[in-house]
């Protein structure tokens, strides 16, 4: 896929939204769940569970992934794995604290 459709299935397919917001709820729950969160990780913790955080930076941010990117064969990003998109959002972690 180009990197337009890329951008285009982060921003415009609910399916794959819906995996990123789940993921991101997962990864804020074991985020607070730590030993001491630093308070970076309070807020974005606390902005994903109130959905305040908007989802669209973290799709485009998973599709950056290159093994994210090299399984999305459809328009719906269906073709993703769990465990290759769970990582990317993870990884997205430190970067969106900020």
């Amino acid at each position: 896929m180009t990197q337009y459709e890329l951008a285009q299935m982060a921003l415009r397919s609910e399916a794959l939204r819906m995996r990123i917001d789940y993921l991101m709820t997962k990864a804020a729950l074991a985020q607070l769940a730590a030993q001491s969160p630093s308070a970076a990780t309070i807020l974005l913790g606390q902005r994903i569970l109130n959905r305040t955080e908007p989802v669209d930076a973290w799709a485009l941010g998973a599709l950056t992934n290159p093994s994210v990117a090299a399984g999305a064969h459809a328009i719906d990003g269906s073709t993703i794995t769990e465990g290759d998109l769970e990582f990317a959002v993870n990884s997205l972690w430190p970067a969106m604290a900020l």
